[in-house]
């Protein structure tokens, strides 16, 4: 229990290891605090020891460059993420187009699932990698990944070959989104860095609005490739503000000696384990039945290998990839926990929205997507406004429990959606929506790294968003059979007689075949599975609140209250 205790406080606190001495005590050679950190399992660099030394300046923690630098970072940061996120949904409207060329409908499906697999599969690793490598390094070698996925994609001469280059970029965009929060995390202090997260979540919405109007406008005026070639010019201004602007401490030692760092074993085995889970959660009933001897294998696999990569993790690498320990920390089970159930319920309402404004409401796709212009605005006034309270005031832990409310209270507000609501109903939930998220975005992010030592900031920062979109998975997979279960049973209920029923479900333009009073019949049983969708929304937000509840503030290091603790810490030597 001792030990637990100490290495809890040595992870929470940066400067817990270093030892206050009297008038009497001298410096202590930095190799015997190595072998004191050895024993508590937290062995600590030469260099970070030697800090304490008499005379010497501590190390800042941040490392924020002059004002036209960090324009121009900001820049080539804002560039990765919107191209990111813009690549993950810009796709979805031409589909029909590359469907038509290639003939190839039912591999469709795997331009959406192959970019997403890699995205997820490899957000985890770049942490620890640029940990190794160095974070400019880490930050160019996503970006090239990710043009190089755009240019095959763009340049496909077949649907394998369109689909490969979409796993490419999503390896790329996987570091993209992690490498972001971690450049920012090290540039700025953390009660400044919060306005910033909230600009990058900003970025972020507006490019999943914009991304569907984007591909729409490819497919009819240009060529679905530009969906793709798009990223190409951006990313290249990306990778030369970063390489020409960023300038971080980058680890010392040869290549050589780096690659020895790697945890191979931990980095295959969460990979696999991820891919295991993911394929069958994207497949469960749609191309397979839940039930089918391939989904529960690949679940059951799944599950076997995440129990595996936890034992080897805690037991085998010397620079595990993802410390076990770490998860003995308040904030980092709480927080993660929030992030995996809230994921569930933001992207469960996101998916099943447009199905109602399309669907219940007869709207277009484009005029689909711009209706979820209130939920940016949202995201956008909140994240904002909660960045500067963090800057000002300091606290943060309340933000996550108050956006999940705020969750709550619009996902139960969707239940009053009917074919008859006011667009001004729609707009006000979308708007309490979008707000909930700007409140949690960066509050999580700054809950885990504030409960850490600064060593691990770049692991806990990408476990961030990996969980997140964990969540989204597990939560339109399981919000998805819901609902899709439930419209079933409303259909075959309501028309008994007409065995042709299910097939409105896949072909929203087939409704139109029957009289009007049977459409109202259809859309009443959409509505009521859209309700039963929205029910377990609130049921996954409910239990994202409560764990957000568990979140502890924590002071947020700067420069300053660092060098302070530093300075009163350091050993003091008696000249007589």
């Amino acid at each position: 229990m001792a030990f637990d205790r100490d290495l809890k406080e040595e992870l929470e606190d940066p400067t817990a290891s270093q030892i206050t001495t009297t008038s009497t005590a001298i410096p202590i050679p930095s190799q015997i605090m190595a072998e004191s950190s050895e024993m508590k399992g937290e062995a600590e660099s030469t260099d970070s020891a030697s800090a304490s030394d008499v005379g010497s300046v501590p190390e800042p923690l941040f490392h924020k460059p002059p004002t036209k630098q960090f324009v121009l970072i900001m820049i080539a940061l804002a560039l990765c993420v919107f191209l990111a996120s813009l690549d993950q949904i810009i796709v979805s409207t031409s589909i029909p187009a590359i469907t038509r060329e290639y003939n190839a409908l039912t591999d469709i499906s795997w331009l959406g699932t192959a970019y997403m697999l890699t995205a997820t599969a490899f957000q985890p690793l770049y942490g620890k990698v640029s940990d190794i490598f160095g974070r400019k390094s880490t930050m160019l070698f996503a970006n090239f990944m990710f043009l190089i996925g755009s240019a095959i994609s763009g340049w496909a001469t077949s649907m394998t070959m369109l689909i490969v280059g979409r796993g490419v970029a999503g390896v790329g965009a996987g570091g993209l989104m992690a490498m972001v929060l971690i450049i920012l995390s090290d540039m700025l202090d953390m009660r400044e860095r919060g306005k910033y997260i909230g600009f990058i979540g900003a970025v972020f919405s507006f490019s999943s609005v914009i991304g569907p109007l984007l591909g729409g406008a490819f497919t009819d005026h240009a060529t679905w490739r530009w969906s793709f070639w798009i990223n190409l010019p951006f990313g290249a201004i990306s990778i030369l503000f970063i390489s020409f602007n960023l300038d971080l401490p980058t680890p010392k030692g040869s290549f050589t000696d780096k690659l020895k760092r790697i945890d191979y074993y931990g980095s295959a085995l969460l990979l696999g384990a991820v891919i295991l889970i993911l394929i069958p959660l994207s497949w469960g009933g749609s191309k397979y039945a839940w039930n089918s001897g391939l989904i529960i294998g690949l679940l059951v696999a799944g599950i076997v290998v995440v129990i595996i990569f936890i034992l080897v993790e805690w037991k085998v690498p010397r620079e595990p990839i993802l410390p076990i320990h770490l998860f003995k920390i308040r904030n980092l089970w709480s927080t993660y926990g929030g992030l995996f159930f809230s994921g569930m319920s933001f992207f469960g309402i996101l998916f099943y929205l447009p199905v109602y404004f399309q669907v219940v409401k007869g709207e277009s796709a484009t005029v689909g997507g711009l209706e979820t212009i209130p939920f940016v605005f949202g995201i956008v006034l909140t994240s904002i406004s909660s960045g500067v309270w963090v800057l000002k005031k300091g606290t943060y832990a309340f933000f996550p429990a108050v956006g999940n409310a705020f969750f709550i209270l619009g996902s139960s507000l969707c239940l009053l959606f009917n074919q008859d609501t006011p667009r001004v109903g729609t707009i006000f939930v979308l708007l309490i929506c979008g707000m909930s998220m700007g409140f949690s975005m960066q509050a999580s992010t700054l809950a885990v790294q504030a409960a850490v030592n600064p060593k691990y900031m770049a692991t806990v920062t990408s476990l961030v968003q990996f969980v997140r979109n964990l969540g989204s998975v597990f939560g339109v997979a399981i919000v998805g059979t819901i609902f899709n279960n439930k419209l079933d049973t409303s259909l075959q209920t309501a028309f008994p007689n007409d065995l042709g029923i299910l097939r409105v479900t896949n072909d929203y333009g087939v409704i139109h075949d029957y009289t009007p009073d049977q459409v109202n019949v259809i859309y009443g049983c959409f509505v009521r599975a859209l309700h039963y969708a929205f029910y377990a929304c609130i049921a996954f937000c409910t239990m994202a609140f409560i764990l957000s509840c568990f979140i502890q503030h924590k002071e947020l290091k700067t420069n300053a209250n660092q060098h302070d603790k530093q300075t009163k810490q350091m050993p003091v030597v008696d000249m007589a």
